[in-house]
């Protein structure tokens, strides 16, 4: 099925795991590198869940993109695994989770999608008004 790729705010995604900070910093890394975001996140497209992409998605926050490509599934759709054995989650539980902010630890949940085209999208086409590439912001405390 050919899936039509959405831009979001990334502000408007809902996590549902926390992230790792020194993967965090390879994402950046990545996409300031490349110049280009490769891989759309994967969203659930009622409640906005991400499914997939949870490093990225606080990547293009830290680097103050305005959207971010993004492709929607219903949870019939996927297959919901773990990467945790012994663990097992419901949809219902994840899209909960996410909208509650109670997020689970990094690398829980592990989602396979049916299969979809992806294609490199300009980083300078994912910030709003701004003529210059993105850089790298310092994180801010607090």
């Amino acid at each position: 099925m050919n899936r039509q790729l959405r831009f979001l705010s990334p502000v408007t995604l809902r996590p549902h795991e926390e992230t790792v900070a020194s993967r965090l910093g390879e994402v950046i890394d990545l996409l300031l590198r490349e110049q280009a975001w490769t891989r759309p996140i994967c969203i659930e497209e009622e409640s906005l869940c991400v499914m997939d992409g949870h490093h990225r998605r606080l990547a293009a926050i830290h680097l103050g993109l305005t959207k971010v490509p993004v492709v929607a599934f219903r949870y019939f759709e996927v297959r919901l695994g773990t990467w945790k054995p012994g663990l097992q989650h419901e949809p219902g539980e994840v899209i909960d989770r996410a909208r509650l902010g109670r997020l689970l630890p990094p690398k829980t949940t592990r989602h396979l999608f049916p299969p979809f085209e992806a294609q490199a999208v300009p980083l300078l086409r994912l910030i709003g008004g701004a003529s210059s590439p993105p850089k790298r912001v310092a994180a801010q405390s607090g």
